[in-house]
Formats: C-alpha cells, structure tokens, sequence
C-alpha cells in the first residue's frame, strides 16, 4: 500500500506525467488559432511556477488564469518569435549560397543574439510585471550573466528536440509531450536563474543602501567636527578679545 500512497515516489512521479499530459492538451488546445500560441505558452510557464512552488490550485483554473493575464504581451512576443523564425529561414536560404565568412560569421551573431533575447522572455514575462521589450532585453542580459547555464539549457533542448523528431514514431510524442516538456525545462533552468539574479540584486541593493548611509553618517561626522571647531575658534577669539580690552583699559600712573 505504501507503494501507491500520495507521498510515495512512484506516486508522485504517476502524477507528475499526468500533469505533463494533461497541461500539454491545455496548450495545444488553447493555441489552436496560432495567434495565442504566445498566451498559451506563457500560461503553460505560469502553470509550471506555481507547481515547482508547491502554490498549484486547480491545473486547468491556473492555467486559465495564466492565459487570461498574459494575454497581450504573449501575443506580442509571439509575433516578435515568428518575425524572428522567418528570418532565419530567410538567413538559412542564404546560407545554402555559401555567401562566405562574413556572412556566416554575422548569421552566427544574430541567431545567438536573438535566442538569448527571446530565451528567457516568455518566462520573465509570466513571472513578472514588466514592458515586453524589457522581458526581452533582461533576457538577453540573464543570458550572458549566466552564459554557462544557458548553454546548458540549450545543450538539453536540443538533445530533447532531436529526441522528438528522431523518428516517425517519436514524432507522436512531440504533440502528446513536447511542448510541455521543452517548456518545463526552460522553466526549471530560468527559476533558478531568477533566484539567483534576484538574490544578487538584493544583496547589491543593501550593500548600496550601507554605503550610502556611511557617507551620510561620515558626512554628518564631518559636519559635526566643522561646527564643533568653528565653535571652539569663536569662543578662543571672544576670549582673547576680551584681554585685549583689558590691557587697552589699564591707566599707566
């Protein structure tokens, strides 16, 4: 019995890919216009927060929630995606022209350029409030701050896509699975890159904070030390004004 209890691996594990599948036909579902491809992808990653949180509700109440919130900039970063995608198709037939090094050199710079500003956007995007164009340049900026792990993360969606697409058998597990799981493994990667940079911005903001209440405090103290002098010079020049009439107002016999 403890086998199959709610706190037993296997359990959970049952569970887990059952979530998997269930939150996979949700964004299939809801992306079926193709122009909601973008909420529904954002609701999928606000989903999949709120499960690594422990804070889920109701998957398909979440999921909902998600898509409803994150309706506009969703779209709008899926038309930046698919501007972006057709783009590289056009930089691919070029390619295929053998244009030369240059050409190559600068296609290279822009595909890595746009995939570490596009990386992170869709889950900047459903875990904080911000303009879409600064989801992507924080993106980009997360990217290079932590370029290991973000090659990391690539090394892995890739080994995963070619998993899918292996062959015509593994392509089914693409529409059941895929999408769910690429953008679970995004998720789990980002999460810990937002803890750790909101770490980072926390301990640079109290740092700052204590600098700039020392050079208050060492203004105060100098300050302090100014009037304490000015103060004493007052009170030494009121004292030797005060002899000096007492000499001029002695009678000589």
């Amino acid at each position: 019995m403890a086998l199959f209890s709610p706190e037993s691996k296997l359990y959970k594990g049952i569970s887990f890919v059952g979530n998997m599948l269930l939150l996979n036909l949700f964004w299939v579902l809801f992306s079926l216009p193709i122009i909601t491809i973008g909420a529904s992808t954002l609701a999928l990653y606000s989903t999949f927060f709120k499960i690594m949180e422990g804070t889920e509700g109701y998957l398909f109440r979440d999921f909902w929630k998600g898509f409803k919130s994150n309706w506009k900039q969703g779209t709008i970063l899926w038309l930046i995606t698919l501007a972006a995608g057709y783009g590289f198709y056009l930089d691919f037939q070029i390619l295929k022209t053998d244009p030369g090094i240059p050409v190559i050199v600068a296609s290279i710079v822009a595909f890595v350029f746009i995939c570490f500003s596009l990386l992170y956007a869709y889950p900047l995007s459903a875990r904080y409030e911000n303009k879409f164009y600064m989801h992507i340049k924080n993106s980009f900026l997360l990217s290079t701050r932590y370029l290991g792990k973000t090659f990391f993360l690539i090394l892995i969606l890739a080994f995963e896509i070619g998993l899918f697409i292996w062959n015509q058998h593994t392509l089914i597990f693409l529409v059941v699975i895929g999408p769910a799981v690429l953008v679970y493994t995004i998720a789990g990667t980002a999460k810990k890159v937002f803890l750790t940079n909101d770490e980072k911005v926390k301990n640079d903001a109290a740092m700052e904070k204590a600098k700039e209440e020392g050079r208050e405090y060492m203004e105060n103290l100098s300050r302090k030390i100014l009037e304490q002098k000015a103060e004493e010079k007052g009170c030494e020049n009121l004292e030797n004004g005060d002899k000096s009439s007492d000499i001029d107002g002695k009678i000589e016999p």
